[in-house]
């Protein structure tokens, strides 16, 4: 049941984010606290330590998209804590744990910091690897949730180039 509340509440949460909604932000908090307790079910700590850092990013980045002046800085030290955290934690993990953590820090922390295109590739791939190591470890749902995020990242890719080369269009 907590396999299915997180993998729906995080691709609600990409579909918010693709269309650039604030509740894409607050929909991703309530997916990374679920997602911080079926971690811990599944002795997954790689990718629990992801969670704790994506629900920190995810705050930064409601108040982002909110117009406050979040404190980049304050992020920049969540950023480098947290890599070093799952280098830590990574000798009990696999690297594709790593990885996978790795890529989806970075996409995170782009979007916050509204590097829309860089953020989304790197969401798109993570969620690649994703589908790929939830297949292996028999988490059939969650790993065609990410299959669907799959599709929410393209989407999302596709639609900022489109209003990029629309916008440049218009300037012209």
């Amino acid at each position: 049941m907590l396999q299915i509340a997180v993998a729906l509440l995080y691709f609600t949460n990409k579909v918010f984010l693709s269309l650039e909604k604030k509740a894409g932000w607050q929909i991703g908090i309530l997916a990374s606290i679920f997602a911080i307790f079926y971690f811990i079910q599944l002795k997954l700590y790689l990718l629990l330590g992801l969670e704790l850092g994506f629900f920190c990013i995810l705050i930064f980045g409601l108040l982002n998209h909110s117009g406050t002046n979040a404190n980049k800085k304050a992020l920049y030290i969540l950023m480098i804590g947290l890599m070093a955290l799952l280098f830590v934690i990574l000798k009990n993990s696999t690297w594709i744990e790593f990885l996978i953590s790795t890529l989806f820090i970075l996409a995170i922390y782009f979007l916050a910091n509204k590097n829309w295109n860089l953020g989304w590739t790197l969401m798109l791939i993570g969620h690649v690897f994703m589908a790929y190591f939830t297949f292996e470890q028999k988490q059939t749902f969650f790993a065609s949730m990410q299959v669907c995020s799959i599709f929410v990242a393209l989407f999302a890719i596709i639609k900022k180039q489109f209003y990029i080369k629309r916008s440049l269009r218009v300037k012209m």
